[in-house]
């Protein structure tokens, strides 16, 4: 899910079955504040479409959330770090599960999408007043269409024959 939403690792690892917007016209995720759960900046609030590969992530986490990498940020990335360096996914040594963060940003940056937009998908504070709500989610998931990677369906399958427990509608924790 980091790839298509710009979302720090924290933010999606949180997530609640609620935040969960998949049967929308417009699928997304909800980041917001809950009473056991902080967000980095007001700015972090906010919705993000989901689109490509996202969205499949999303279809199957969404009935179970990630119950097993709730606050658990340290463990996510070592695990996320240890399966991409085995199946030689990271372009250097230097990079990073955050690097999918940069990416995003610089995705954006490259395909000319509006500054102020650029700052509501990542959670940024702008230093230009703010007017509006930043577009429709239609607005924003066109916008996000631009960058979204193209994948072949079946390295969802691939995933699921390689983590039996994590079908769709089960969590990762199996249930």
């Amino acid at each position: 899910m980091l790839i298509e939403t710009g979302c720090r690792p924290s933010e999606i690892i949180n997530l609640r079955v609620e935040d969960f917007h998949i049967e929308e016209l417009v699928p997304y995720i909800s980041i917001s504040a809950r009473t056991d759960r902080e967000v980095k900046t007001d700015t972090s609030e906010r919705d993000i479409p989901l689109v490509g590969i996202s969205l499949e992530a999303a279809r199957r986490a969404a009935p179970r959330a990630f119950a097993h990498y709730y606050d658990k940020g340290e463990l996510f990335s070592a695990n996320m770090m240890k399966n991409f360096r085995n199946r030689g996914l990271l372009e250097s040594s230097d990079h990073k599960i955050y690097s999918f963060r940069h990416a995003f940003e610089k995705r954006m940056q490259e395909a000319n999408i509006d500054y102020g937009l650029r700052c509501l998908l990542m959670g940024h504070k702008t230093t230009r007043p703010v007017y509006g709500d930043g577009g429709s989610l239609s607005y924003r998931r066109e916008e996000l269409l631009k960058i979204a990677h193209p994948f072949d369906a079946r390295v969802m399958e691939l995933f699921e024959r390689e983590n039996p427990g994590w079908a769709l509608g089960a969590g990762l924790d199996g249930n």
